[in-house]
């Protein structure tokens, strides 16, 4: 899950060219908007369509209503009408939450998704499926401490606790008071991606079937239970591709934008090539 905000922009940073074939879907992670691509979607748009919408109660994208079940299904269903201008079929890019909406899309839409790039996506049942049971409790227990502190009214400590285990301890206090401002009104819908994440149990054979297509990306500073967790995934994923970025935790995309870009336009290049043959 994402956990700096970045600034607010237009939901689509990447304009539409009908006159280009392959069309990338970036999905940012909780807290940030579809303004986080704006280096992926330059590097990309010489080649490639490049949309980069806001999901669900982020940026431009209008709130969930209060009260009504959520899950990563709603998160498909509000993308759908944005991909109309996009008939071929797509590459998605999916960052920590965004991460896990994109693997939902392709197993939703396996026709649809030509190639997939995860980069430290919260798919935490990846680890109940390898069996990995203390990282997978870590994470039950930061969620748990989060929703704890939300269900009794104290949005400030559940944020500094959730920021902080993403990007190490005293993170939240360094933040400026606007950047903590804004983080704060996304407090609830973190909380529902949480949910929306844990919920998501797909099938095994059809996690493998995706393997081959699949880009699995992560630092070598992100917490040990997502290391785990991206490194579980990629033996379920047989065939998938693994990239480590040095010295990046958890915040790649902000952190280390150019060598991200480097390894997503090379999953790119080895699926184009491999469609010539």
């Amino acid at each position: 899950m994402e956990c700096i905000s970045a600034s607010r922009s237009a939901s689509c940073v990447a304009r539409a060219d009908p006159r280009r074939r392959d069309t990338v879907l970036l999905l940012h992670g909780s807290g940030g908007s579809g303004s986080l691509w704006r280096h992926m979607s330059a590097a990309l748009e010489p080649l490639y369509r490049c949309l980069a919408p806001d999901l669900l109660g982020y940026g431009t994208s209008l709130a969930w209503p209060a009260g009504v079940a959520f899950g990563l299904e709603a998160e498909r269903v509000a993308l759908e009408p944005r991909l109309d201008c996009c008939t071929d079929r797509l590459h998605v890019v999916g960052y920590s939450y965004g991460g896990v909406v994109a693997l939902h899309l392709a197993l939703a839409r396996p026709g649809r998704v030509r190639t997939l790039a995860l980069i430290e996506p919260v798919f935490f049942h990846a680890l109940a499926y390898a069996s990995e049971w203390r990282a997978f409790s870590r994470f039950q227990h930061v969620r748990d401490e989060f929703l704890h502190a939300l269900e009794n009214g104290n949005h400030e400590a559940a944020m500094g606790s959730f920021v902080g285990f993403w990007t190490g301890n005293g993170t939240w206090s360094g933040l400026s008071a606007l950047a903590r401002h804004e983080m704060l009104q996304h407090a609830d819908k973190i909380a529902l991606d949480w949910q929306a994440a844990f919920a998501f149990q797909p099938d095994r054979d059809a996690l493998e079937s995706l393997g081959p297509r699949t880009l699995l990306i992560r630092g070598d500073r992100s917490p040990t239970p997502m290391l785990q967790l991206v490194d579980a995934l990629h033996r379920i994923m047989p065939g998938s591709t693994r990239v480590i970025v040095n010295g990046a935790n958890h915040l790649v995309p902000l952190t280390h934008p150019t060598q991200l870009t480097g390894a997503v336009l090379a999953h790119l290049h080895v699926d184009a090539e491999r469609s010539m043959r």
